[in-house]
């Protein structure tokens, strides 16, 4: 499953503005920030988890209390938050896929992301200034 989240207008032009002035390597710098912006996203995706509240023996914790995400940053210009294996179950209650006793559709992870979206802008627009006073 993959989500592509877009940002709002005024904050994009921000940041073309500190691209153009940067130059030619502010695509790298970018793309760190991008990689270090997962955890953001992470905590963000995280408050709309609502705990399955199950308590028997063997049933592991609930993935709100658990590090259930795992960050795939060898992408350029992009990173990508996805739960570990023992959690993709989160996908069920993410995609829409309803069961008798659990509503889907409920698109945390999207709605998560574009949470996190000014964060992440904040961070790029940082990286490009720390980079352009150095």
């Amino acid at each position: 499953m993959s989500v592509t989240v877009g940002i709002d207008s005024s904050a994009l032009e921000e940041l073309e503005r500190h691209i153009a002035s940067y130059g030619d390597s502010a695509d790298d710098a970018i793309t760190k920030a991008l990689h270090e912006s997962g955890p953001d996203i992470y905590e963000r995706i995280n408050q709309l988890i609502h705990p399955s509240g199950r308590r028997f023996k063997g049933h592991g914790a609930s993935a709100t209390v658990s590090a259930w995400p795992q960050y795939v940053t060898d992408a350029h210009l992009a990173v990508t938050v996805k739960a570990k294996s023992k959690y993709r179950y989160l996908y069920f209650p993410d995609d829409g896929s309803n069961t008798d006793h659990h509503a889907g559709n409920q698109r945390f992870f999207e709605r998560g992301a574009k949470a996190a979206a000014p964060r992440v802008i904040e961070r790029c627009v940082a990286a490009l200034t720390r980079e352009w006073e150095a």
